[in-house]
């Protein structure tokens, strides 16, 4: 009987890391160059909204570079870490479930350095960094696990040629 993957198809990695890229050049585009370009302030729904006022359930305008930049970022990440290795294995689910838990140590760590040591408008940084830093933590892990694993394999193949 076939297992169930929750995997996405090998074919999304090479997109995850065009969105990724996307992301993140738009984001230095508006936080280190300022720039906030006139097509993108667009009238949005917003749940919560707080600049000079609070708005609850109100259709504000906003400048939305920032959440393209945020949305293409997250997915991205998304789909570098979902997506299936070509040879995906027990092993590699091994390597899956411990970097899972490490991005989940890593996050909590942050989380409670943040909430210690950091205040006002600084916090609030560190939580959106906290956004995307699980998913860099767990790819990251995930990554090692795998080249290492893929260095010793391919080392004990060529001590068995030998």
């Amino acid at each position: 009987m076939k297992r169930f993957s929750f995997l996405l198809p090998k074919g999304f990695k090479p997109l995850g890391f065009i969105l990724t890229g996307t992301g993140l050049i738009l984001a230095v585009i508006r936080f280190f160059f300022g720039v906030k370009p006139e097509f993108l302030k667009r009238n949005v729904f917003a749940i919560y909204s707080h600049y000079l006022g609070s708005k609850f359930m109100q259709v504000i305008k906003n400048q939305l570079l920032e959440e393209v930049a945020g949305v293409l970022f997250i997915i991205g990440l998304f789909l570098i870490a979902f997506t299936r290795e070509k040879d995906e294995d027990e092993k590699t689910n091994e390597f899956r479930l411990r970097s899972f838990f490490i991005a989940a140590y890593a996050n909590v760590i942050f989380v409670l350095i943040s909430l210690l040591f950091t205040y006002g408008m600084a916090f609030l940084y560190m939580i959106l960094t906290n956004m995307a830093l699980w998913l860099i933590a767990y790819i990251i892990s995930f990554r090692l696990m795998l080249a290492g694993h893929r260095r010793s394999s391919s080392n004990s193949d060529f001590t068995e040629n030998l």
